[in-house]
Order: structure tokens, then C-alpha cells, then sequence
């Protein structure tokens, strides 16, 4: 029912000014007076009454009427949905596809389901294995491989399940598929290494889907099984069917072929694709990996996170921090979160418990870091320590692939950097030290591991926080995240972790927290505004330096705006009003409105503040 049609069905109908809405006699109350506002909605017609506090659901079985009138027409027009389907991978194991309503494309998207057999029962989601971790699914129809090594055949490897019904139902070939498609996501996550043994002694044939992310996944593939598979080709469909369509497969193929004459369409479709994976060179080692990369066959990827904002994983993040700021604590909180999966401060979600790896040339093992991690309650399990006993480990070591290739840590700290970038390399060089924390980088994204170094700050009071780190600024800048660690200023015993870089999202809020080995080890008390500049002292004395040169030789003078004076000073209001405290500065206020005025003056003045003062802008 349309808005128009609906308005004949009440009395005292006015309108509103031009704004869309109408107002009413309501006919849930004895109304005199138009109450009901009658408004045209983004789905449908919206109607309340502030009187009688009637909705549209009370005021259509008021009037007699459904209430599913009030929606749209054209909510009825929707296409036909799409026919799902079940994919067995096994006959405990079937994925299902299905489809759904987007109301803002106005059409069908496609989603899809595993579900695995449990006794007679279809349960969803895939079956855990022993360690409770999901199992990895096998290829689809994974029989033909072995099925077209004897019969001397290529195995196409297509992009989807419904391609891989068409080449073996339809077209008589040998298929398989990936159980994970081409869609977003890395690379290595759709092709499991554990696939590409299946392939030793066959002739592969990968077929695209004709779009960027159909041909990086087969490339993908096909570096993959270059080592091990008896010949890789990378047919291209759209070389042989050159109206293909974007993102169009052999099924999009199959179902628009005009068929040879007399011969069937299956049978040109499979006359056509052997021809052309007969023509079509096999892949050489010399051929793989090109040493340029070409971003169109780069698939965009969305950052992960040990802890959001503050920790990226992949990536390194730097913890700075001046002694006695709870440092050490604060790490210790971090390993036993990722070794239980208790989620840290601030979320609610819990994690799969992982590997943590702390590396410390400051403190005993035995003495110091297990002890104070007791109260914490980790799982011990789950944290390892590199042994030096033997062998210094440092960065540019073999040892630390090798960590991550056998512990696969979520989590690796080095505490402090300084200790572990080797005796070779000058932390104040950058020419020594990009490289060594370039390969740390590239290793941390490679195995999805946050790196975590640890430093102390330097004797630079001068400097802001992102350079009052010891060594080269060139370790701020390899850093996709930078934390620094102070003393909370209005707390004697409190400690405050503020975000000083953040290059993947937006900065988080400073959180506040105290060292309370009996209470757990570390106790978080909230967040605060307070930023890194703010918490060091050297910064907050320049800051009253900086205001008592204000004053110059007289006692007071006149601030036109808080907020002017805080760009001018480079500070935050809480850290001006902290000075100023500390100062002992009166704050006088005077007038209201365009005549109001504030006035600071000295501790030791006696002067009329309503007198005129020098005025900062």
C-alpha cells in the first residue's frame, strides 16, 4: 500500500510544513486534535502517536487492516532466489551453498556452510581434530586425482565445486577444487600444503575464473605443485572462448556453447578445453616466481590483531618505557593472555590459546619471569624461552626462523631490542639496523606472529615521545605500532600505557593499570585522554617553563582561549591545567558571555584581576 492510499483511510489529515510527514486523527484514542505522525519510511510507511504511544502494528488493527500493507510493493518483486546445493566431500562431510537477500543491492548474495556427520545427525561447522582444531577438508572429489594418474589423463583443479560437477558430470574430465574458493583472504589459507603431495606423477591443468583473483589463486596453485606434480599448465579460457564474460567459468561456458555441427554441446565443450590444454606450454621452474610483482594479482587483506588497536599481528610493534613503568609486568600480562586465549583488557571475546615466546637478557627465568607470571595464571604449556645457554640468540640468527617454523607463536618478545640485534650492529645506525628489523618484519608477516621489542628511553627530555627511544629513528619507523609506557601523574602508584603510533587504525586510548602481584599481577583501572607527551616529566617541566614566560615581567595575564593556548603550547588540556596546578597559578573568571574573561595570575601577586593583563592569543 502506498502512502497516498493509506492518508483516505483517516480524518483530519493535515500536512507538516513540506517535511514528508502528515499528521492525523489517531484511532486508538478518543483523539480531538491530529496526533499521529504519518511519515513515508526507507522500507515502508512509519506511524507513532506521542499521545497514546500507538505504532503502526496497533494503528493497522485499529483501522482493520494488515500490517504488512505498510510495507513496500516492490518488497513483493523480489527475483526468483537461486537454487542451493549440497557439495559431499565425504559422506561425513558436506558443504552446502546457499542464498540470501541483500536489501542493498537488491539482489541474491552467495554464502556457503560446512557440516559434518555426528552418529545420523548434520551438525554445523567443520569436525575438530585431536588438539581441537578444525580438520583440514580434503579437495573436492579428491578420488580423481589418483583416478587421472592411471588413466594417463590430465586433472583440471577448477575454482568451485559447481565447475568441478561440470567437468566430470557434464564434460567427462577429471577435477578437483580447493574447498575454500578464490574470494577474500590470503593466498596460502585457500591450498593447504598438505594437498600438494596428492599431485606427484600428475598432469595438472589449473582453470581460472576470468578476474584477477581466479588467476592469482591459480598461479598460486601452480607454484605450489611446480615441484611436485609431473607437468603444471595454466590453460586460458578466455583464449579459447574470447567473448567470455567477466569472472566467467567452463560452467558459464558450458551453458551458453553453440554446439559444432553434429556434435553435442558437452561434446565441443570437451573437444575444445583438450585442445586447449594440449596447446598450452607446461610452466617451467626458470618461469616461477617473477621477481617483479604486478599489483592487479595483489588480493587486498585486512590487518589481524593480537590485541586491537594496540598490537597488529604480522607486524612489529615497539613497547618503550622509562624504569619502574610496570614494563616487564605488562609483557608477562601479555604472554599469559595469548597462552590461556583470555581476551585482553578492554575486549570480551576470548581467543584460541596460543604459543608465546618471551626472550629476556634482563631478568631469570627461574627467579623473576615465572614467578611473577604465577599470579597471572597462564597456561606454562604454552610459553616457551629460547635456550642461551649454549648459543646468544639475536636477530639476525637462523634461530629465530626456526622459532617460528617449529613453535608457531602468536606472540615473540625481545626484551630489551637493544640485547638482541647482535654485537655487530650500532642501534644508532640505520643503515645497520633497517635490515635486521626488515627481516624480522618480513618473518613476522610470513607466520602471522606479533613481534613485540622492548627499550628504554633515552636521556633526550628534549625530544617527543616517538624519538625519546634509544638508537636510530629508524626503529620507530620500522614499527607499525609504538606503545609508551609512564607513571600515571595523578596516581602515585599508577602506571598508564599510551598509544604513540599507529600506522594500520586509529590511535586507542591510553589505558591506565597498577602492578599488583597479589591482585593478579596487573590490574587495569580504565582509560584516559592523556597522551605520551603528557606522561613524561622533562615534557611537563618545558610545558612550565613555557608558561611562566608568558607572564614575562608582569604577574598576570589574560587568555582569550583555552583551546588557543593548548595549539600554542602543544599540549592537552588536562596536561595545561596540571601545570598550572603545579604552578600554583590563580585562575580568575569575570563577565559573561562576549565580556567574559579569564585571567591567571602568580602565586605571590595582589593585584586587581579586573585590571587589564597582557592577552595571549
Amino acid at each position: 500500500m502506498q502512502l497516498d492510499e493509506l492518508l483516505t483511510r483517516f480524518q483530519g489529515v493535515k500536512t507538516q510544513s513540506g517535511n514528508g510527514h502528515y499528521l492525523a486523527l489517531c484511532p486508538c484514542h478518543n483523539d480531538h486534535k491530529p496526533s499521529l505522525d504519518i511519515k513515508a519510511g526507507r522500507k515502508g510507511i512509519v506511524m507513532n502517536c506521542p499521545v497514546c504511544g500507538a505504532n503502526g502494528k496497533a494503528v493497522m488493527q485499529a483501522l482493520g487492516l494488515n500490517v504488512r500493507e505498510l510495507f513496500y510493493e516492490q518488497r513483493q518483486s523480489r527475483p526468483l532466489k537461486p537454487q542451493g546445493a549440497d557439495y559431499f566431500y565425504s559422506g561425513r562431510l558436506k558443504k552446502t551453498r546457499f542464498y540470501f537477500w541483500n536489501d542493498k543491492k537488491q539482489g541474491y548474495d552467495k554464502g556457503f556452510c560446512w557440516y559434518h556427520k555426528v552418529g545420523e545427525n548434520w551438525e554445523k561447522g567443520l569436525p575438530l581434530d585431536k588438539s581441537g582444531g578444525k580438520v583440514v577438508p580434503p579437495l573436492y572429489k579428491q578420488e580423481n586425482i589418483t583416478a587421472a594418474i592411471r588413466a594417463g589423463e590430465p586433472v583440471y583443479i577448477a575454482e568451485g565445486e559447481k565447475d568441478v560437477d561440470t567437468l566430470t558430470d557434464k564434460l567427462g574430465c577429471f577435477a578437483v577444487c580447493s574447498p575454500h574458493g578464490a574470494g577474500k583472504g590470503k593466498l596460502e589459507n585457500k591450498w593447504d600444503t598438505e594437498y600438494n603431495a596428492l599431485f606427484e606423477g600428475a598432469d595438472a591443468a589449473i582453470l581460472a575464473d576470468n578476474d584477477e583473483a581466479g588467476k592469482a589463486l591459480a598461479e598460486y596453485i601452480a607454484a605450489q605443485l611446480l615441484p611436485v606434480a609431473k607437468s603444471v599448465k595454466l590453460p586460458d579460457l578466455s583464449f579459447e572462448w574470447e567473448g567470455l564474460k567477466p569472472k566467467g567459468d567452463i560452467t558459464d561456458i558450458y551453458e551458453s556453447e553453440i554446439p559444432i555441427s553434429g556434435k553435442t554441446i558437452a561434446e565441443t565443450v570437451s573437444f575444445r578445453l583438450r585442445a586447449l590444454t594440449d596447446y598450452t606450454a607446461p610452466l617451467t621452474a626458470e618461469k616461477q616466481p617473477s621477481k617483479y610483482i604486478r599489483l592487479s594479482d595483489v588480493e587486498s587483506t585486512e590487518t589481524e590483531w593480537l590485541w586491537y588497536p594496540y598490537i597488529p599481528l604480522g607486524k612489529i610493534t615497539l613497547m618503550t618505557a622509562d624504569p619502574g613503568t610496570g614494563k616487564t609486568f605488562l609483557a608477562l600480562y601479555l604472554t599469559a593472555q595469548v597462552s590461556t586465549g583470555r581476551p585482553f583488557y578492554g575486549e570480551s571475546a576470548y581467543h584460541a590459546p596460543a604459543v608465546a615466546v618471551y626472550q629476556t637478557a634482563e631478568d631469570g627465568v627461574a627467579d623473576t619471569i615465572k614467578p611473577r607470571l604465577e599470579p597471572m595464571r597462564p597456561n606454562f604449556g604454552n610459553i616457551y624461552v629460547f635456550n642461551e645457554e649454549k648459543e646468544s640468540l639475536s636477530l639476525s640468527s637462523e634461530y629465530i626462523e626456526e622459532i617460528m617454523q617449529e613453535l608457531h607463536p602468536k606472540l615473540l618478545i625481545f626484551d630489551p631490542l637493544q640485547a638482541y640485534l647482535g654485537a655487530n650492529v650500532d642501534m644508532h645506525r640505520a643503515n645497520e639496523v633497517r635490515p635486521v628489523l626488515g627481516r624480522i618484519g618480513h618473518l613476522a608477516e610470513k607466520y602471522r606472529c606479533a613481534v613485540v621489542f622492548i627499550m628504554h628511553n633515552s636521556k633526550a627530555s628534549q625530544n617527543s615521545a616517538l624519538h625519546r627511544a634509544l638508537g636510530s629513528v629508524d626503529i620507530p619507523a620500522v614499527a607499525r605500532s609504538m606503545l609508551v609506557l609512564g607513571k600515571d601523574p595523578d596516581k602515585p602508584d599508577g602506571k598508564i600505557m599510551c598509544h604513540e603510533k599507529s600506522s594500520l587504525a586509529a590511535h586507542g586510548k591510553s589505558v591506565l593499570f597498577e602492578i599488583a602481584p597479589h591482585l593478579g599481577g596487573v590490574v587495569f583501572s580504565g582509560f584516559s585522554d592523556l597522551k605520551a607527551d603528557d606522561i613524561l616529566s622533562a615534557k611537563r617541566d618545558a610545558l612550565c617553563e613555557d608558561i611562566l614566560d608568558m607572564f614575562g615581567e608582569s604577574n598576570c595575564f589574560e587568555i582569550s582561549s583555552i583551546n588557543a593556548l593548548c595549539t600554542q603550547l602543544e599540549c592537552s588540556r588536562n596536561t595545561l591545567y596540571r601545570a598550572r596546578d603545579e604552578l600554583q597559578i590563580k585562575s580568575t573568571m569575570t563577565g559573561y558571555g562576549k565580556d567574559k574573561r579569564i585571567i591567571w595570575t602568580l602565586p605571590d601577586a595582589d593585584i586587581d584581576t579586573t585590571a587589564m593583563c597582557p592577552n595571549v592569543p
